[in-house]
């Protein structure tokens, strides 16, 4: 799980505890005021208990004090019992009791409400619904298209189901319109997404957008994504070398970004139809950096 949605879920689970602690007051007040005997039991336990701490601290002897509290608690676990009361907090989770974890570990709830925050920043319009199982270039022969079923199948195996331990940071895939680059893409981030991987998804236009609204200080819902460009641990470009060359924006940005997400060991992955000597011709030879092979997976389809 990354930082990035930390301070979101601990305000939402504080929130919930205390929503729990605030029904569980009212609700036990409802109950008091019903069973009045059960509240005149609960003030002289109050009563009993402050009285044999005082002659503990004075260290007199409250050996009858202990007796009578002993047995008053007994009459008041009775009377509970015998009327099927409840004073427990009913907290939106009772396994975690809305703490979030369990000796240490994320709870099924966290999981989930993670999952949900992680599709919310997914992606600026819908990812494509595909996945690995809907690949059907299985049966094609040609030559192309055995090239990106290979990449489906190398996506899946060594990097999706290896994330952590993938010995890749960047992939950059190049080919024409049509071959499958989207489909690759979006089962890339549909499949992390059900690991509950951070993944961003997003065309080379609506980063470009992200990077513009960022630099002039828009305060839009697209450059609230800038730093999830950052943060998320896989990053997926779509159709790179189509977005606008804005000047102090476009090459800026982008280098600036890719390098962080380098650094970082953050894994970013570009679908693009240009070639290589395109590539750099539209963004430099600075660009080839982020293809070296100790780092990045780079192949042209077709």
């Amino acid at each position: 799980m990354i930082k990035f949605f930390s301070q979101k879920l601990d305000i939402l689970y504080s929130s919930r505890r205390a929503i729990a602690k605030e029904n569980s007051r009212n609700s036990n007040r409802k109950i008091l005021a019903a069973h009045t005997t059960l509240a005149d039991m609960l003030k002289e336990k109050k009563a009993l208990e402050l009285e044999l701490a005082r002659k503990k601290a004075r260290r007199e002897s409250a050996e009858d004090d202990e007796t009578s509290l002993s047995a008053l608690n007994g009459k008041i676990a009775d009377y509970v019992k015998t009327n099927s009361l409840n004073f427990a907090a009913k907290y939106s989770c009772p396994i975690c009791k809305d703490e979030g974890y369990i000796n240490g570990n994320p709870c099924k709830c966290l999981l989930e409400e993670y999952n949900t925050l992680l599709r919310q920043y997914a992606s600026v319009s819908p990812i494509p619904k595909f996945t690995f199982a809907d690949n059907s270039y299985a049966s094609s022969e040609r030559p192309e298209i055995l090239a990106i079923n290979k990449l489906f199948n190398i996506m899946e195996k060594k990097v999706c189901d290896n994330f952590q331990n993938c010995k890749w940071s960047n992939f950059i895939f190049s080919g024409a319109s049509g071959i499958g680059k989207t489909s690759l893409a979006a089962a890339v981030a549909n499949d992390l997404l059900e690991k509950n991987i951070s993944v961003f998804y997003v065309t080379a236009f609506e980063l470009i957008n992200v990077f513009l609204d960022k630099h002039t200080n828009k305060q839009s819902a697209m450059s609230k994504l800038f730093d999830y460009v950052s943060n998320c641990e896989m990053l997926i470009i779509d159709n790179l070398g189509s977005e606008p060359i804005y000047k102090n924006v476009t090459l800026e940005y982008l280098f600036s970004t890719l390098e962080k997400r380098l650094a970082d060991k953050k894994k970013t992955m570009i679908c693009t139809q240009l070639g290589a000597q395109a590539l750099i011709n539209r963004y430099g030879e600075s660009f080839l950096k982020f293809a070296d092979k100790k780092h990045s997976l780079s192949v042209i389809l077709g």
